[in-house]
């Protein structure tokens, strides 16, 4: 058996993959694969000519949106993927993110090495006992700088508090409903989820109630978390008519697909001060250049795409996608199937 590896993956799912599997790296010996393991690469039409012998994919999480599911289909090709198993990481990071918005983390970072750069600049000492007049004059210039400084960063950096506040879902997957477990049992907030599935009944397992539509989530939240797959129906949802009715100085957290929101749409909002913030574990260029819009507002936080990046999660989904790969070859059924 050969499978198809050009992107890392957990050691002890490698380790596992090693003993049973040839396994190619080499894009020139692609064709050879009878089985490829996808993290970010995209699998399509062409991708399939150029591996003729290719059974089975396996999708390193949870999103399949980067396979050609109807093609894979078409071709025999199984497809697998490791649904749940990094939720409890990618809502962590949700919560980190709101948390870095509401608490203006990175912006307070940013002004204290600003003064750090200022202060080095200026050549400022203070050694013990230097009696010279000239740098005890600029010690008080410093002085005075840095109260300034303070003052400007108390009324910069105010914060608000999560607690008595209301997180909105649009999409209530294993994701979504773990990050409302977190936030409502652990920082006492009001949690209103919406998906096409769901039911009162299953909200409240979660520490949730049920909205009747997406729309009313936009409306009524003081954050909203995009907790969906993106597909042609929820492609751009967070546009400019659900973030123009959000509440004036909410926030948007997307840790899901950069595809659910309109970029430019989203700039607008924060531009006209509309929202609060917005934080982004996903964009369409994950690693944006220095002229990316949205960089220009310090109440946009924005991380490339770590939100399943925790030892933990890649052991679990390492190997349960190792698994289903050697099962599939094998001949026995997959255990989470998608095609």
């Amino acid at each position: 058996m050969k499978v198809f590896l050009c992107e890392a993956i957990h050691p002890e799912a490698y380790r596992l993959l090693s003993e049973h599997a040839e396994i190619i790296s080499s894009r020139e010996r692609m064709g050879e694969a009878d089985a490829l393991i996808s993290r970010v690469i995209s699998v399509g039409a062409a991708e399939m000519d150029a591996m003729p012998g290719l059974k089975v994919i396996a999708v390193h999480g949870t999103g399949t949106d980067g396979i050609d599911l109807a093609e894979a289909k078409k071709r025999g090709i199984r497809v697998v993927y490791a649904p749940h198993m990094n939720a409890n990481a990618v809502a962590e990071l949700n919560v980190t993110l709101l948390l870095a918005v509401m608490r203006k983390i990175v912006y307070a970072r940013q002004l204290i090495d600003d003064a750090v750069q200022e202060s080095c600049a200026s050549g400022m000492t203070f050694a013990a006992g230097n009696a010279d007049p000239e740098n005890a004059a600029k010690q008080q210039q410093e002085r005075m700088g840095r109260q300034e400084r303070m003052a400007f960063a108390q009324g910069a950096l105010r914060g608000h508090e999560l607690r008595g506040k209301t997180a909105g879902f649009v999409g209530f997957g294993a994701i979504g409903s773990r990050t409302a477990e977190i936030l409502h049992y652990g920082f006492g907030m009001e949690c209103l989820a919406w998906s096409p599935s769901l039911t009162p009944e299953r909200a409240a397992e979660h520490g949730s109630r049920e909205a009747s539509s997406a729309e009313e989530v936009f409306c009524s939240a003081d954050v909203v978390f995009l907790a969906l797959p993106l597909n042609e129906k929820t492609r751009g949802i967070a546009g400019r008519k659900y973030l123009a009715e959000m509440k004036k100085g909410a926030v948007l957290i997307n840790a899901s697909r950069a595809g659910l929101v309109d970029e430019e749409a989203l700039r607008e909002v924060l531009e006209s001060g509309h929202l609060g913030g917005a934080a982004a574990d996903v964009l369409q260029d994950e690693f944006p250049g220095a002229d990316h819009p949205l960089l220009q507002f310090p109440n946009f936080v924005v991380t490339p795409h770590i939100g399943a990046n925790t030892d933990e999660a890649l052991y679990e989904v390492g190997m349960c996608c190792v698994r289903q790969i050697l099962d599939v070859l094998a001949g026995k059924a997959a255990e989470y199937p998608v095609v």
